[in-house]
């Protein structure tokens, strides 16, 4: 297909720009200036506002949003005005019912004055519109540029399976623990305000051992990946790129304690956690599609199973 290779990289660029759309709003977050436009969505009454610095971040989230929405939108168009696969089709229009959601949820989380669940359903929002445009993307791509995988066993895509699960969860904690001003609930690390690790699970401190805990797990499921993939190509070095990602947002969270949340660290943390979802969404991604060996694994370089002893996906 002529017109596969353009499509598939206009629907690639709008993974990262939904990614620094991610970071925008965590900026926005850390600096306080979710409420600069009281109103939604216009802001003070005009589409274009007189500007100030929290201004500016709030409209130009809103401004990112017009940008992004417009390319999707465009992005429909080719893929509908091409003969592009029935399944990037259909992706399209979920991600469509996504955006409007989330568009809506914008909005409330303004008219609602940044209550707790418009906040966190946003991220969600936001997480899942990036993890949808990343499949998009993966899939136009092998209409032009077909993949050859090592098989993965059940068990392998299992726990890529149990990480995406975890790590959703973690985000949901997180937009909890930032909607809620629980960031310092423990004002250190590795223990809760004194020695003990999970003092509680009551409270904002309680919700941030929740999230503490979920964050550990999320490590240890990581790890369990790069090991379990370990020699099966691609899904391996993804792996690799999830436990590397998830070792740098431990730190990350480590700091936001000990420097008490500086704006800085606050926003490369939500930054790395939205591409730990992107990243732990590719692993998931190569892991389902690879095919899947039964008794002893193939060599990494066995192209797709033509045999008995594979069953493909």
């Amino acid at each position: 297909m002529k017109a596969a290779r353009p499509v598939a990289y206009a629907a690639a660029a709008l993974v990262p720009m939904t990614w620094g759309l991610i970071v925008f709003g965590a900026t926005v977050r850390a600096h306080g200036a979710g409420l600069a436009c009281p109103d939604w969505p216009l802001c003070f009454g005009d589409v274009i506002p007189q500007l100030n610095f929290q201004v500016f971040l709030e409209w130009g989230h809103r401004a990112l949003v017009s940008v992004l929405s417009t390319g999707f939108l465009a992005l429909g168009v080719a893929l509908f005005a091409t003969r592009a696969p029935r399944r990037a089709k259909v992706l399209w229009g979920i991600g469509l019912v996504l955006l409007a959601v989330q568009i809506v949820l914008g909005g409330l989380t303004v008219l609602d004055l940044l209550a707790e669940w418009t906040v966190t359903a946003h991220l969600l929002g936001g997480n899942s519109f990036a993890v949808l445009l990343l499949v998009l993307a993966l899939t136009l791509r092998e209409v032009h540029t077909p993949v050859q995988r090592a098989p993965v066993s059940l068990v392998q895509r299992a726990w890529a399976g149990r990480l995406a699960l975890i790590v959703a969860v973690q985000i949901a904690l997180g937009g909890l623990v930032s909607s809620s001003h629980a960031g310092l609930a423990c004002g250190t690390w590795p223990g809760c305000n004194g020695p003990q690790w999970f003092p509680t699970f009551h409270g904002l401190v309680g919700l941030q051992v929740f999230h503490r805990i979920t964050a550990y797990t999320v490590l240890a499921l990581a790890i369990i990946n790069a090991i379990a993939t370990r020699g099966r190509g691609r899904v391996g070095r993804v792996a690799l790129v999830v436990l590397g990602l998830v070792l740098v947002q431990v730190a990350l969270g480590v700091a936001n304690v000990l420097l008490l949340l500086p704006v800085e660290v606050t926003v490369a943390h939500s930054g790395t956690a939205a591409l730990i979802v992107l990243a732990t969404t590719w692993l998931n991604y190569e892991a389902w599609k690879a095919p899947v060996y039964v008794g002893a694994p193939a060599p990494e370089t066995t192209p797709e199973p033509s045999t008995p002893a594979l069953e493909a996906r």
